[in-house]
């Protein structure tokens, strides 16, 4: 079921927000589990079982690292649950990868699919074991209250990836929102779906066109550019969306893009785009391994693991691998060469957009071949004038997703919705209408980050 999907906004939603703020405290977690399970079996009922197994052992886990007397023990229940968890990931994602790279592709039967939301639904339930071995957070003692946690829905699918003690202290008090916190859910609900079906769709409908016009340079640096607008609308309205919804069941989930495009250089970029996941590698892989504390051969090599790892999350491929390689390169070459040289801030600026359209160029390759192709086809800077066809024909569209981009434009609109609620109010509802007849007349309707 998708948020921008007309059964999901008529009913499932309004429901789900309507009976729990009416519900008592001991009810509103259970129901939440059981909306939030309902929610993923909509779409993938048969991973259901699935994630209940990994829950119950994550629980039981947690609940006995806190028990355990010894650091050993301690230590061999924490590699259990993390090998579990990481087991599924690496068997349902990235065996059929995996065996092709060792030469045994074919040889063994591999999931036909990918479990909708496993990368996100891990990372947290790995996060949470951490805590608990380092006691940074005491065991949830109630197993609904932890499937509530891991599996509640508006974050579930596509993140962000929260924390238990983001969640600790709603999950056990009465989650009744304010007139206030339910004005500010819906109107952030609402700004999410327009990004989505109003500017993420149509790019992603335009760019799929532009990448069909094959040989022609300007069209695929179009097509990246368009691309990379269309994942940046697409993945930023899921993201403030599930914002909007946590808002409405009494949750505040935290922030997962920040102006990104605002960035000063790539690796400014990456602290503003996907803030938990780049949390996520930095706490629980990059510190781990020593972060900066050990010289600069080591940072570097720490560095250059978790931008693999990144990668690697992204996708099973080696596409997704020379992806990460490649913002590992991009991030340190900004470090040791743009940055000393003192150059102006709109040279780094350039550098930091450069390396993020390039950068589809291999993250929308099938394989390495075809990186290679389309790394051809843009420099050879060979046109037949196409491109302005397409440019012409989506000029606004083009025009309204950049100004979207730029951080006074979107707190110039935040201002004027925040002074004038009758606006505000009059805003909204032109929005929810306007998507709704997008949704009413257009099949193109894809969720990037479903599937990863």
């Amino acid at each position: 079921m998708l948020f921008s999907s007309l059964t999901f906004l008529f009913y499932f939603l309004p429901i789900v927000v309507l009976v729990h703020y009416f519900l008592p405290e001991r009810a509103q977690n259970p129901f939440l589990f059981v909306a939030s399970l309902v929610f993923y079996a909509w779409g993938e009922v048969r991973y259901v079982p699935l994630f209940f197994a990994l829950l119950a052992l994550d629980y039981a886990l947690g609940r006995l690292m806190a028990a355990a007397k010894t650091p050993a023990l301690r230590r061999a229940l924490l590699a259990l649950g993390v090998a579990a968890d990481i087991g599924a990931l690496l068997y349902y994602k990235y065996s059929g990868f995996l065996l092709s790279a060792i030469g045994m592709g074919g040889r063994f039967d591999v999931p036909a699919s990918l479990p909708l939301g496993i990368s996100f639904f891990t990372f947290q339930a790995v996060g949470y074991l951490i805590d608990v071995y380092r006691g940074q957070t005491a065991p949830e003692k109630d197993l609904i209250s932890f499937g509530t946690f891991l599996f509640l829905f508006p974050q579930l699918i596509a993140g962000p990836i929260v924390r238990y003690s983001d969640m600790k202290q709603a999950l056990h008090v009465r989650r009744r929102p304010s007139a206030v916190q339910l004005d500010r859910g819906m109107a952030l609900f609402i700004a999410g779906l327009a990004s989505k079906v109003l500017l993420a769709n149509p790019l992603g409908a335009l760019s799929d066109e532009l990448h069909a016009v094959t040989g022609d340079s300007a069209c695929q640096w179009a097509f990246l550019t368009v691309y990379n607008l269309h994942v940046y609308f697409d993945f930023w309205g899921y993201s403030v969306m599930a914002l909007g919804m946590g808002r409405m069941l009494g949750f505040t989930f935290p922030r997962n893009f920040n102006h990104p495009y605002a960035a000063e250089s790539i690796a400014d970029f990456w602290h503003r785009w996907h803030i938990t996941l780049s949390g996520w590698f930095r706490d629980y892989v990059y510190i781990p391994l020593g972060g900066s504390r050990k010289g600069p051969a080591r940072t570097l090599l720490n560095t250059l693991i978790v931008w693999l790892l990144t990668g690697f999350w992204h996708g099973a491929g080696w596409t997704y691998i020379l992806w990460g390689l490649w913002f590992f390169v991009s991030i340190e070459f900004d470090r040791y060469v743009l940055r000393p040289l003192r150059l102006p801030g709109i040279v780094r600026r350039a550098h930091m957009v450069l390396c993020m359209v390039l950068s589809y160029a291999v993250f929308t390759a099938p394989d390495l071949h075809g990186t290679g192709e389309m790394l051809v086809t843009l420099f050879t800077f060979r046109s037949s004038g196409a491109v302005w066809f397409w440019l012409r024909e989506n000029l606004l569209l083009l025009v309204v997703s950049i100004a979207c981009c730029v951080p006074p434009v979107i707190g110039f609109a935040r201002r004027l919705m925040v002074n004038h609620p009758c606006m505000r109010c009059a805003g909204m509802l032109a929005l929810l209408f306007l998507c709704l007849a997008a949704l009413a007349k257009s099949s193109y309707n894809p969720f990037l980050y479903f599937r990863f």
